[in-house]
């Protein structure tokens, strides 16, 4: 029942975004104030601070405004995450752009009264905030990649090898097809795996590469990614350092 409530939800949302596209711009404030605490939720969650009346807040309103201008169903998931994902960009792009304006002020600005000073720059939680704000904008990226090959998320934690041996095995059948411009090219473009010259190269059954499918393209995807925290402990495993 939750299920079929929050795709009534869903349903709604795109049946109303439609009629705003379609001129009926009064429903624009009205799906705003439904989604208002959530928006003041989200800048809270990034800034650490009251997210009312504060210059994130406005800036988070109106990339909410633009995610409903540039939703779409077709295209998108639901409007939930995509507006989460343009007011999360939004909010990051202000603060990066804050904080290097800081940086590039005078020296003398710094003689300023401390009660006129702006602090621009993250707190070490904002960054720490900020960095988690990313790695969840990196996993629905990606979550949308795996999507691409017909790969979701419970498919992987179920068919994720358990033994350390073939983790590493399918670690390495990844590293050897990136290495190679043209099986990385086929497997890009044709979001199929290069069995046989997989089978060929580890000496292995087409069984064995078949029932891994799913994990080493998903290496395959990771090691190609700006993932680089994920990148790092592959490149670590497959040296045996963890």
């Amino acid at each position: 029942m939750q299920v079929m409530d929050k795709q009534d939800r869903q349903k709604e949302t795109e049946e109303m975004i439609a009629r705003i596209k379609n001129g009926e711009n009064q429903l624009r404030d009205v799906l705003i104030q439904d989604n208002w605490k959530h928006i003041m939720y989200l800048v809270s969650k990034m800034t650490g601070k009251v997210a009312y009346d504060s210059d994130e807040f406005s800036i988070a309103l109106q990339a909410f405004n633009e995610a409903i201008d540039s939703y779409d169903a077709g295209k998108n998931s639901s409007f939930i995450s995509f507006s989460n994902l343009v007011v999360n960009r939004r909010i990051i792009d202000y603060i990066r752009a804050a904080g290097k304006q800081r940086r590039e002020l005078p020296e003398t600005y710094f003689d300023r009264d401390t009660e006129n000073k702006v602090l621009d720059i993250p707190d070490q939680a904002q960054q720490i905030q900020l960095r988690d704000v990313e790695i969840q904008e990196e996993i629905l990226l990606f979550s949308r990649k795996l999507q691409s090959f017909g790969i979701s998320y419970a498919e992987l934690d179920r068919e994720s090898p358990n033994h350390r041996e073939t983790r590493h095995l399918c670690a390495s059948m990844a590293k050897m097809l990136i290495d190679s411009a043209q099986l990385t090219e086929r497997l890009l473009t044709g979001h199929r795996l290069p069995v046989v010259e997989l089978c060929a190269y580890f000496n292995v059954s087409r069984k064995t590469v078949e029932r891994h499918r799913k994990y080493i393209i998903t290496l395959c995807l990771v090691m190609l990614s700006d993932m680089e925290v994920i990148k790092g402990y592959l490149d670590s495993f497959l040296k045996g350092e963890s």
